[in-house]
């Protein structure tokens, strides 16, 4: 995947304001990001491009987890409020035939 351009303030707060309004696609509880966890992660960003995702666990904890999110499936993190986290990742476009 070619580098992506860093999301503008203003491109991050449209994408929050979406992302408020989003349902969270997965909860990370207490296994933490196992594989199986990571992989649901990249189909969701693979098919929305923007997911939330809700953690249970400690602040530091949800810290590392979203650096961790970030590095490993090359997408943004957009904010979070609480608990509960927005990822991003440009969508590839499709080829119209």
């Amino acid at each position: 995947m070619e580098d992506s351009i860093p999301l503008t303030s203003a491109e991050k707060k449209e994408l929050r304001g979406i992302g408020q309004r989003l349902k969270p696609h997965l909860h990370i509880g207490k296994q933490g990001l196992s594989l199986t966890v990571s992989n649901e992660i990249e189909t969701a960003l693979a098919k929305n491009g923007l997911i939330k995702i809700r953690f249970e666990a400690d602040r530091a904890k949800i810290k590392e987890y979203c650096d961790d999110i970030v590095t490993t499936r090359s997408c943004e993190h957009i904010g979070g409020v609480g608990k509960t986290s927005i990822f991003f990742r440009e969508m590839a476009e499709e080829e119209k035939v």
